[in-house]
């Protein structure tokens, strides 16, 4: 078990999906946790208070940055500090398969608003009071697509990958303030999102080419993502945390 105790953690896209487990399994870990999404996390503050822990959600467009600068002060004001912060707002199977020369350009620069300018202001905005503090966790959430290079799927792919680049460039910068950022890769996740989304003959076929041959749930993330926010992992920093049963292996 690890502990959080006493911290302050800001999850984006925290009112459903992996971004809610990930809120309530650092709330078990001991941190007040604060939601940040564009509908509405009651369900997930509620599930935490109902445990016996402390949350907050707050309506926040990520993409936003004059509304990101404001989201994060009054964490800041509210809480009094911020320990851990967890980009994991993206969108992913709601968006069509296609040929990448077939990919419209708006729905292109969607995904770079939502999968990467996110991550990009969040961070900025979230690493100023953890630099005065001289500590922080940074947990950004990339994808295993990166590694394998997912066909008809680019604009996610490369979302993803520039996530990862966004982590190693961060860990450089942030290091010396005493600030750690790493990223989780997952493989596909079974949500309520995927489920609706991806054929279920599909997540059989991922699942069947994992070394550990079961299907993902959204609490394997989760315990990666509070490994990464906590003490254990004390001098891991700039790494891309595989969690994928073992699909892929190898440089990540």
């Amino acid at each position: 078990m690890v502990s959080l105790d006493g911290q302050v953690a800001l999850v984006t896209g925290g009112g459903r999906a992996i971004g809610r487990e990930i809120c309530e399994t650092l709330a078990r870990a001991g941190a007040t946790v604060v939601s940040f999404d564009l509908s509405d996390s009651a369900d997930t503050v509620a599930a935490i208070e109902a445990a016996g822990g402390s949350a907050a959600g707050i309506a926040c467009d990520v993409t936003d940055e004059a509304r990101v600068d404001e989201a994060v002060a009054e964490v800041v004001e509210r809480f009094g500090r911020l320990d851990v912060l967890v980009n994991n707002a993206g969108v992913f199977s709601t968006m069509q398969r296609r040929p990448f020369w077939e990919i419209p350009l708006d729905e292109w620069e969607l995904m770079m608003r939502v999968n990467v300018r996110s991550v990009f202001l969040v961070a900025k905005a979230a690493c100023g009071p953890m630099r005065a503090a001289g500590s922080g966790r940074i947990v950004n959430i990339a994808s295993n697509v990166f590694v394998f290079g997912m066909p008809q799927f680019l604009h996610y792919v490369a979302s993803k990958g520039a996530v990862v680049g966004i982590t190693r460039g961060m860990a450089r910068e942030l290091g010396p303030h005493g600030i750690a950022v790493n990223a989780v890769s997952p493989g596909l996740v079974t949500t309520e999102v995927t489920e609706q989304t991806v054929p279920a003959e599909y997540r059989e076929i991922v699942a069947k080419g994992q070394c550990l041959a079961e299907a993902l749930v959204p609490s394997d993330i989760a315990q990666a993502v509070t490994y990464l926010a906590s003490p254990a992992a004390r001098l891991v920093t700039g790494q891309n945390l595989l969690v994928n049963g073992g699909a892929t292996m190898g440089p990540s």
